[in-house]
């Protein structure tokens, strides 16, 4: 492969890298929210397994024949997984609930001064969070006749 093959493919992934965090970060409560519904259905799953290996029923109903038949041997990953993902989404998802509330704070102020005191958390949180959030802070800037 030649120099200009090797930097074409690393701005390639250099660039794919850029719009999966841009994603990431736009979409950030709903992947935070979608990690802890999966950790909880597969929770939920691993639960309803272990209460119905102490049984069989005569007449198999839904979830037996959910658990038992079409999930099968799938349920040693979903015993590992559910749990983990659950953790995960409720700190990932309390996590991202706790700096909007952060922000919405720091930046519901009519105080020129406590804006500058706080701006660079305000717009580190803005570039976290959204850049819906971004343009709100140019927004108050503006207000605020900063830059």
């Amino acid at each position: 492969m030649d120099g200009a093959g090797v930097l074409q493919s690393l701005l390639t992934r250099s660039f794919l890298t850029e719009s999966v965090a841009r994603l990431y970060r736009e979409f950030r409560l709903e992947v935070a929210a979608m990690i802890f519904i999966a950790g909880l259905i597969m929770t939920i799953l691993m639960i309803i397994s272990f209460t119905l290996s102490s049984t069989v029923p005569e007449q198999p109903d839904f979830f037996y024949d959910l658990i038992k038949v079409k999930i099968g041997n799938w349920m040693v990953w979903i015993m590992v997984l559910g749990p983990i993902l659950l953790l995960a989404g409720i700190f990932y998802l309390g996590d991202t609930v706790k700096k909007f509330r952060e922000f919405n704070k720091l930046i519901d102020t009519d105080s020129k001064a406590k804006f500058v005191q706080n701006q660079d958390r305000i717009e580190y949180l803005a570039w976290l969070l959204s850049s819906r959030l971004e343009k709100q802070v140019e927004a108050k800037k503006k207000d605020f006749k900063i830059d």
